[in-house]
This record gives C-alpha cells, structure tokens and sequence, in this order.
C-alpha cells in the first residue's frame, strides 16, 4: 500500500514537471516567432483558481509562485496593447492558488493604480489580500495610499487609513496619515481634535513636530473662519474695517480675542480686514 502511494506521489511529480516542459517549449517557441519590439495585441487565458488548484496537483504555491513571476515579466512587455484586460484575472488566479502569497496583492495593485490607472481595481486586489491575511496593516495602508493617490478619494483614503491605524500591530504613522487625510478635507474641527490627541501623545520629536505644523494651521484657520465672519458683521454696521481686534471686542462681536497656537497674538491688518498668525506651516492642499 505504501509503495503505491510513493508510486502515485512520484507519478504526479513527473506529469507536473513534463507540463512544465511542455509550457516552457511553447513558450520558447513563441518568443523565437514573436516580435516583442512591435505593438500588438495578445491573448492570455487562464482557468479559475480552483481548477488551477486542481491542475497543480498539490503544488499549488510553486504554480502560483511560477505564474507571479511570469506575470512580471508579462507587464513588463508594454508593446502589448491590450494586456491590461487580463490583469484581474491572473492576479485573482495568482491569489487563488495561494492566498497569503503576499507579494502578488502588493505588485498587481501597484500595476493596477499606476499602469492600468484602475484604482478601484487595486483596492479591491488589496481588500482580498486583507479579508485572506487580516491581520496585515499593510493592505488597508496601501488601499488609503490607492484612494489618496490614485482615486483622488479623501474620504475612502480617510477610512481605509483609520482601518490599519486600528490594527494592533499597526506603526505609529498611519494616525498621521489619517489624520492628513481630515485635514485635507478642511474639517478644520475634527481634524484639530485628532492633531491634538497625536501631540499630546507625541512619543518622538518626528511624530510631535508634524502634529505642531498641522495645529498651527488648522488653528489659524478655525480662528480666521470665526475673525472674518465677525469683520464681515462689523463691516456691514460700521461700513469700515475694524482699526483693530480689539474693536471687535468693545462693540461686543467677540468676548475674547484667541491667540495662534503658540499662544502669540495674530498679526491684524486694517486696510484689508486680514489676519495671519506670527508663525505657520502650510502644508500642500493639493493631490
């Protein structure tokens, strides 16, 4: 019985390596007819992952593996026009055949977002990379990078940030990066309250240098949100702009003036209704 268990096991053996054989002579045999400098259209079919799993005959990480790097080679060809159409495909099948193969989930979502510019596509690649490893911070950090990025989505990139933020394991940035993502959106109220809670617990001068750039502008700009509209008021009364902060305090629009973060007094100027504080970061609002 045992023997023919080891004759069984060496049988697959030598039918697996003899379809390798058999793939690689093809593929030889195409790349000596190809002209891979010419643009042109290709066709790559693949069978489901369970069948593939099937076909592997038990050496399913080595058939993933072999396809992960022929896939490599395969979007590195970029005179195929068309080869994108493929892309889902042979990453799910890749991710198929073996689930906690990390690799393919990171490189087929960079392909993804950066070459076939389908961001939704890598999220999702990402996604069935965490729901088969959930305890990887890594996939909810590049899906948050994949929506800021790529998809343009600061709300989604806020979400998926604050998902790996939560994972025990995660590392102290990725509160930075969500709390980015909500000062990005300008919600100046929420965004201090979380800025705040990264500087007081400030563990290294990196991490409390970055929440005192952060606060110092979304303070300026929670308090020149409450200035301008008390200017605005004085103005409609008084038809000038107010000679000082002060004024806006004795005529009763403000009951006390607020100072910048550092606790200075913000620099005012009467001919234009306009403050600025003594010192601020500003930080890129754009993608």
């Amino acid at each position: 019985m045992k023997l023919q268990i080891v004759m069984k096991s060496w049988l697959l053996k030598i039918i697996f390596v003899f379809l390798i054989a058999i793939a690689g002579f093809l593929q030889y045999e195409y790349d000596n007819h190809a002209d891979y400098f010419r643009a042109q259209k290709t066709f790559v079919t693949l069978p489901p992952g369970k069948t593939l799993k099937i076909l592997s005959f038990g050496f399913h990480n080595l058939t993933a593996d072999m396809l992960y790097i022929w896939s490599i080679q395969f979007y590195s060809n970029y005179n195929l026009t068309n080869s994108y159409l493929y892309l889902e495909d042979i990453y799910n099948a890749i991710t198929d055949l073996s689930p906690r193969y990390k690799e393919p989930y990171l490189v087929g979502s960079w392909i993804m977002a950066i070459e076939a510019k389908q961001p939704e596509m890598a999220i999702r690649l990402l996604q069935k990379g965490k729901k088969n490893m959930p305890d990887d911070w890594m996939f909810d950090s590049e899906s948050g990078y994949c929506a800021y990025k790529y998809k343009k989505d600061l709300k989604l990139a806020e979400y998926y940030y604050s998902l790996a933020a939560s994972n025990p394991n995660a590392p102290e940035f990725l509160k930075r990066q969500k709390a980015h993502m909500i000062f990005l959106e300008d919600d100046w109220d929420d965004a201090y309250i979380v800025w705040l809670d990264i500087y007081k617990k400030a563990k290294d001068d990196l991490e409390r240098t970055s929440a005192t750039n952060h606060l110092r502008q979304i303070k300026f700009e929670i308090d020149n949100r409450m200035f301008q509209a008390r200017i605005s008021s004085f103005v409609q009364t008084y038809k000038r702009f107010p000679r000082s902060l002060n004024e806006l305090q004795r005529v009763g629009l403000i009951d006390e003036i607020p100072k910048d973060f550092d606790g200075k007094d913000y620099i005012y100027d009467p001919s234009t209704g306009q403050i600025t504080a003594q010192r601020m970061s500003i930080w890129k609002k754009s993608f």
